[in-house]
């Protein structure tokens, strides 16, 4: 017989609770029908009811764990606000390589990567900026770290395989120097995969990365509340260097959340500074 797939209001606000517990994303009205939509497919997917599948959630860490990335939203794209990459470019980079001059290494954090997209982006940024300005950065070279909560989205982007129609935007100079076709496919080339450490992380707790000379974390504290932003920004904040960089979304501000980091104009936009 057939489990009654109906999703109990009851059942749907306790699962809200128990991911706003383990990750801090926050579901509401606004966007309640996301959760309400994705718990749909579980349960079709396990054959339970909604109540248990509650009981699954609580009695199963990584069943909780390969929800959360279920319901995360992982909307991204290659050079996606461009704006901010020239704003990395023109300003950022210039600074680090003018203040870090003895060690000759930039570390970034792509924080919420999602598939990938972002921080191969952030490479092709950096291989560029460095082969562009040879003679002044000789001896220089980046490594990227990029974290997620989402495992599928990981494999993807440890996988770097992209089909035709998400990188159909790119500049064919970018995609024929950093991407190979494969049968309709597009793959990231080793040259700057290599460059790249993807890991599972939850942005509520410190992971222990430090040192950071630029953080990305884009159209990601708009899933959260204002304590946890708070507590997100302290973890991101501690894992940077004075003077470090911090992007977030083109839309987001800090204004009234964070006085820790100071806003710096530019032509192109805002970036923020510790």
């Amino acid at each position: 017989m057939m489990p009654d797939l109906k999703i109990d209001q009851a059942d749907l606000n306790e699962i809200a609770a128990l991911v706003y517990q383990s990750c801090g994303i926050v579901f509401k009205d606004s966007n309640l029908s996301v959760l309400t939509s994705r718990l749909s497919n579980k349960l079709k997917e396990n054959q339970v009811n909604s109540n248990e599948y509650v009981k699954k959630l609580k009695e199963e860490p990584l069943e909780l764990r390969s929800f959360i990335g279920f319901v995360t939203t992982n909307f991204t794209s290659f050079f996606r606000t461009p704006r901010q990459f020239d704003i990395l470019r023109e300003n950022a980079l210039p600074e680090i390589i003018r203040k870090n001059s003895e060690e000759k290494l930039i570390r970034i954090w792509s924080a919420g990567c999602a598939t990938g997209e972002e921080p191969y982006t952030l490479a092709m940024v950096l291989n560029e900026f460095l082969e562009q300005n040879s003679l002044l950065v000789k001896g220089w070279d980046y490594s990227i770290t990029a974290s997620d909560i989402s495992l599928n989205s990981l494999f993807t982007a440890k996988e770097g395989k992209y089909p035709a129609e998400g990188v159909k935007k790119m500049s064919p100079y970018y995609l024929n120097k950093y991407f190979k076709e494969l049968s309709g496919e597009y793959l990231v080339s080793d040259s700057i995969k290599k460059k790249i450490c993807f890991d599972y992380h939850n942005l509520i707790y410190d992971n222990g990365i430090r040192e950071m000379d630029i953080v990305f974390c884009r159209n990601v504290l708009i899933y959260f509340d204002a304590d946890i932003q708070t507590r997100v920004l302290l973890n991101i904040h501690q894992a940077m260097k004075e003077k470090s960089f911090f992007f977030i979304g083109h839309s987001e501000s800090l204004f009234g959340l964070f006085k820790d980091f100071s806003p710096m104009t530019t032509e192109k936009g805002i970036v923020y500074v510790k």
